[in-house]
Formats: structure tokens, C-alpha cells, sequence
């Protein structure tokens, strides 16, 4: 058996270790629970149509894009997901630098232009995603995830009661002085957050290793500049004939002569999408990839790791855990310093 000392010590030095990534994932994480109408919420001037009806062509929309960054590619348009969302455009240049766009799905005006922290929900996602980096980023967040299984598990063999005396083990006596009132309080929040921090550390480390083991850059370098080498509405509407009545995730435009289409694809999960690549200079489908045999883990997962998968049930247990992680990771380290200040 681990002496407890030594499991107080390893809870305690990993907890210190990563408190500042579990505040950062527990933190957006717990903003993300309720994403599809958060950048809405956060954001209604850049992020909320202007126009009272009308749907502008998908071309008009990519060159309001291109026409606000001149030497930009577009990489990827994002289509609103409510009806009162926008089109959110991300460009690139040959350096790597990037810039995004919102645009009115009915003018195709532009709402907003400018670098990530001008957009403060796809900050967000980007920053629990992988820190706004590529791969040490995203190995950076599996190395939190990590420590809070360390924590989890060495903390409730820490506390584990003898019987008889679980209640007596979760009580938190205000009567007491304020720091013992606080040890108290994070030993409580804790045991009750020990389930819900496993359930995320694991379903997340899943889906990061299988992104971070994947082929080919995490994150594009740089979008293609040139004009586009065929039409962009007859190669989205040639895309719909695959999925028609779908509604669409986004668009990618990677190679100047391709189209790659994603349909959400909820009758596999809430985050599932099929794939159709499409021939923009003979609008012809080249290529149809189910979510059924898109062989990614991550469609599966991913929904059951923020709640989607369960309803809203499931997301409201997803976001008191986060905000139950916040909490802890806040408070540990306060913990910590109150001892050692009494040292």
C-alpha cells in the first residue's frame, strides 16, 4: 500500500504542475458546453446576422472574404449554425499568419475582420482545443489531462474514509478557521468532481491522441491564393445532390481545384459529418465518405465528452464538473501557499 504521504505529495506537486492548463480546459471547456449559440451570446455585433432574410451565394461570400485580406487563402468557411448566425472565414497567408472574416449569409457583407482574439468564442475553442498552437499545444493539454487522473486518483486514495465515517468525511465545518474551512471545502469538491474529471480526462485524451498521431500537419501552414479554378456555387450545389436536405458544418478550400464539403451527420452522432469532395472545374463529386466509414474515433467521442451525446442532461452534468475543475484548480494552490505560509 502507498504510504498517504506520499500520495498527498504526488496529488499536491501535480496539482501545481498543471493547475494553470486545467484552469485553461476546465475554464473553456466549461464556456464550450452551450457553443452552438455561445459566439452569438459573447458577440452579437460580429456574430449575428444584420440582414432580415436572403441567402447570398457561397462565392459572394468567399470574395467579401478574400476582397478584406488581399494575399490571403481561404482555408475554411464555417456556415451559421442558428438562424441567426454568420459565415466565419478563416484565411491564411504564405507565412502561416491568420486572419478571419463574418460575414452576412444574406448581403454578404462584412461584419468583422481581424486576427482570433477579434472572435471570442473561436478563441475560445482554439485555446481548449490546442492553445492556438499546432501539436505542443494539443501534447500539452493530454500532459493536463494526465495529471488530473494522477490527482483523481491519488486524492480519493487519500481520502478514502474508514467505514463509518464517509459523512463525517464530507462535512465542512464553517465554525472552523478560514483555511481549514477551505482545505475542507476542496477535499468535498473534490470526491464530488472525482467522476466527472476522470470521465473527461479520459474521452479527451482519446480524441487529442488520435489528432496528435495523425498524419500530416495539426494545423495548415498556408491556404492556396489563387483564384479559384472553377465555380463555387455549382461545385456546392453538385455537393448537395450527395446530402440533400443536409445542413452543412463547413466548407474547406485547401487545393485551388477541390471542394470539400462536410454534412453534419446527426443519426451517427451529434458531431458526426460526411465528407464530399468535389471537382471544382467539372463541379463533379469525386470522392463520398460517410461518417460510418470515416474510421475517426473522435465522432464518437467527442459528443460523449462534452455532454452533447446525453442532451441537455448531459451538458448541464458536463458544465458543473467544469466549473466544479475550475474551482479546484483556483483553489489548490490558495491550499497550498495558506500551508506553507503557516510553515
Amino acid at each position: 500500500m502507498v504510504p498517504k504521504r506520499l500520495l498527498l505529495q504526488i496529488h499536491r506537486w501535480s496539482g501545481l504542475a498543471a493547475a494553470l492548463l486545467i484552469l485553461l480546459q476546465a475554464g473553456t471547456g466549461a464556456l464550450l458546453v452551450f457553443r452552438t449559440g455561445l459566439a452569438e451570446l459573447v458577440d452579437p455585433a460580429g456574430m449575428t446576422r444584420r440582414s432580415a432574410a436572403g441567402a447570398a451565394p457561397l462565392s459572394r461570400v468567399f470574395d467579401a472574404a478574400r476582397a478584406r485580406y488581399p494575399g490571403y487563402g481561404v482555408d475554411k468557411i464555417v456556415f451559421p449554425q442558428t438562424g441567426q448566425g454568420v459565415y466565419l472565414v478563416h484565411l491564411l497567408d504564405p507565412r502561416g499568419a491568420s486572419r478571419y472574416v463574418s460575414v452576412d449569409p444574406g448581403t454578404a457583407d462584412v461584419s468583422r475582420a481581424g486576427e482570433i482574439w477579434a472572435f471570442p468564442a473561436e478563441a475560445i475553442l482554439q485555446v481548449h482545443y490546442r492553445l492556438l498552437t499546432g501539436r505542443p499545444g494539443l501534447a500539452l493539454m493530454m500532459l493536463s489531462g494526465l495529471a488530473l487522473l494522477v490527482m483523481a486518483a491519488t486524492g480519493l486514495s487519500y481520502w478514502w474514509p474508514k467505514r463509518g465515517r464517509l459523512k463525517k468525511s464530507l462535512m465542512v465545518d464553517t465554525r472552523l478557521p478560514g483555511k481549514v474551512v477551505l482545505r475542507q471545502v476542496h477535499r468535498t469538491l473534490g470526491v464530488a468532481c472525482a467522476a466527472s474529471a476522470v470521465f473527461s480526462a479520459t474521452t479527451g485524451l482519446v480524441v487529442a491522441g488520435e489528432f496528435i498521431l495523425a498524419p500530416g500537419p495539426l494545423v495548415p501552414f498556408t491556404a492556396s491564393a489563387e483564384p479559384v479554378r472553377g465555380d463555387l456555387d455549382m461545385a456546392l450545389a453538385q455537393a448537395r445532390t450527395a446530402y440533400p436536405g443536409r445542413s452543412i458544418r463547413d466548407v474547406r478550400l485547401r487545393q485551388a481545384d477541390a471542394l470539400d464539403v462536410f454534412f453534419w451527420a446527426p443519426e451517427a452522432s451529434p458531431h458526426a459529418v460526411h465528407r464530399v469532395r468535389v471537382d471544382l472545374a467539372g463541379a463533379r463529386v469525386l470522392e463520398v465518405t460517410p461518417a460510418a466509414r470515416a474510421g475517426t474515433l473522435w465522432m464518437t467521442l467527442l459528443p460523449i465528452h462534452s455532454g452533447d451525446m446525453f442532451g441537455r442532461l448531459g451538458s448541464l452534468v458536463i458544465l458543473f464538473g467544469a466549473l466544479g475543475l475550475v474551482t479546484l484548480a483556483a483553489t489548490g494552490p490558495i491550499v497550498w501557499l495558506l500551508s506553507r505560509r503557516r510553515q
